[in-house]
């Protein structure tokens, strides 16, 4: 009796199996059959008509009029379900962008009625207003004055500072410089924020500091400091260290954290600065800095704690060296940073080589270089060990690993033109962060009377390659050029170096 017990459960169960496949196949061979083509990410300026248009290409077997869409979007903050905010429910998107600047995620979603079974898409969107995000330039104006000038996707927007402020800053361009994450307070809102900015400092010893999304004034002279800032303080620059502004003048450096706090500064460390900081390993390492005051390269570590000079055995007579020119090199995983410097009253320059924070070499230059003689200087931060001058309007290239100069042709450059700006401008942002920002140009500035234009190149070894990708002109004489990103910088993206990434961007 047992026995037949047995077989007649294990009967049923064949039974219920078979029946469950039988469902199975007849039930659900549909599943799965939608798929969605890549959907490519996007830049766009807001809040100026622009529209985020995009058809989506979708394999299925399900007919039209059983699948429905839907789009969403969520910002690279958001701790709730992508669906939260739907901005559309077609397949074809048309969506006007009037956003915050900021990174989002857009999805796109098809789904089947008949069995509820949905299939997604995604793409990256970068959005910036029309200061957030671009090529800033800083210049001088034919009274000798400064002003700020940004090169965006829809062009140039000229004369930021007396559009805003309502006049240029007095005196001739010393420094721009970014500030990723400075913290300050926004008087508007009456509350402390942080947002990325763009500090500006003169010879007559003005400094400004604006928020890039709208350029609200976050700083002058007048409240950077807790204490009233004395007359005789040359401001040189603001900087971002691995997580705190640093701000250096001849009274030494000060700092403030990019957490949410009033952003002013304190009281000195050390005595003397300038405008040539380079930062080290990402900033764990603090900075190196010449020292205008003491004639020597300088150490402060990244808490601004401790500020002291770097010992190196050498019988050059320092004290009447200035420093012309400095750079951040990180080719095949090996950081390296430079300052040039003249003599005042020999010319001999001298090209001081550093690793890891310490001088590995003060080298005399041998006067027939050109390096030694060009009064245009900058050097390649990612794809060569290249230091490069301009001398009698041409472009060469010092190897300071091989110690050898070649001069470099330059392509798409209209005679009569004179080279008065060099610099190798990039985003690199590590695998920690968003890359699709990320870009290597060499930027080539001429000069034809009080007309700029910059010139942005493909970079090949280490050299401009081809034609231009891009150029813009403008009024005034060319100084300066910085890209401003309008991504959050995070303490982990500027250790970028010390996981061996490379620096996030070029001081």
């Amino acid at each position: 009796m047992k026995k037949y017990i047995i077989l007649s459960v294990l009967f049923t169960l064949f039974g219920l199996v078979s029946c469950y496949d039988d469902d199975s196949s007849l039930g659900t061979k549909k599943i799965g059959d939608i798929t969605i083509g890549t959907l490519e990410d996007a830049s766009i300026i807001s809040y100026s008509g622009n529209k985020l248009i995009r058809e989506p290409e979708i394999e299925t077997t399900y007919p039209d009029d059983q699948l429905t869409y839907a789009w969403y979007i969520y910002k690279e903050d958001q701790d709730k379900g992508f669906r939260t905010n739907k901005i559309d429910s077609v397949k074809n998107l048309s969506y006007e962008v009037n956003l915050p600047a900021g990174s989002y995620t857009i999805i796109f979603e098809a789904t089947a009625t008949e069995n509820g079974y949905a299939a997604t898409a995604e793409m990256k969107l970068a959005v910036s207003t029309t200061f957030s995000q671009g090529f800033y330039i800083l210049k001088e104006t034919a009274d000798g004055n400064t002003e700020l000038d940004v090169y965006t996707q829809n062009g140039l927007v000229p004369d930021l500072l007396a559009m805003t402020q309502g006049e240029a800053l007095p005196g001739s361009p010393r420094n721009l410089s970014v500030g990723y994450s400075q913290a300050f307070i926004d008087t508007e809102e009456n509350k402390m924020v942080n947002a990325n900015t763009v500090c500006i400092t003169t010879e007559s010893d003005k400094l400004i500091c604006l928020r890039t999304v709208d350029m609200l004034k976050a700083f002058d002279n007048s409240n950077l400091l807790f204490e009233e800032m004395e007359a005789d303080e040359e401001p040189y620059c603001m900087i971002r260290s691995l997580a705190s502004i640093f701000y250096f003048s001849n009274k030494g450096i000060r700092s403030s954290s990019t957490s949410e706090n009033s952003g002013k500064m304190g009281f000195p460390l050390d005595n003397g600065g300038s405008k040539h900081v380079q930062i080290v390993n990402g900033g764990f390492g603090g900075h190196v800095y010449w020292n205008n005051t003491k004639h020597r390269v300088m150490t402060v570590d990244y808490n601004c704690i401790a500020a002291s000079e770097i010992e190196y055995n050498t019988e050059i007579n320092q004290d009447n060296l200035e420093c012309l020119s400095s750079g951040l090199n990180y080719v095949g995983g090996g950081e390296t940073i430079y300052f040039l410097c003249q003599d005042k009253v020999s010319g001999t320059r001298y090209l001081y080589l550093l690793s890891g924070g310490a001088i590995v070499e003060i080298r005399p230059l041998n006067s027939a270089l050109h390096l030694a003689q060009g009064d245009i200087i900058a050097g390649n931060g990612l794809t060569g060990t290249f230091i490069y001058s301009v001398h009698n309007n041409k472009l060469y290239a010092y190897n300071f690993d091989a110690e050898t100069e070649i001069e470099i042709p330059v392509t798409g450059l209209p005679a009569g033109e004179t080279i008065s700006y060099i610099f190798n401008l990039y985003w690199n942002m590590g695998p920690f962060g968003d890359t699709s920002l990320n870009f290597d140009n060499i930027v080539i500035g001429t000069q034809k009377e009080n007309t700029y234009t910059v010139y942005l190149y493909n970079i090949r070894g280490g050299q401009p390659y081809g034609e231009p990708i891009d150029q813009f002109s403008g009024e005034g004489k060319l100084k300066s050029v910085r890209y401003v990103c309008q991504l959050v910088v995070d303490q982990i993206a500027m250790l970028g170096p010390f996981y061996g990434y490379g620096p996030c961007f070029p001081y």
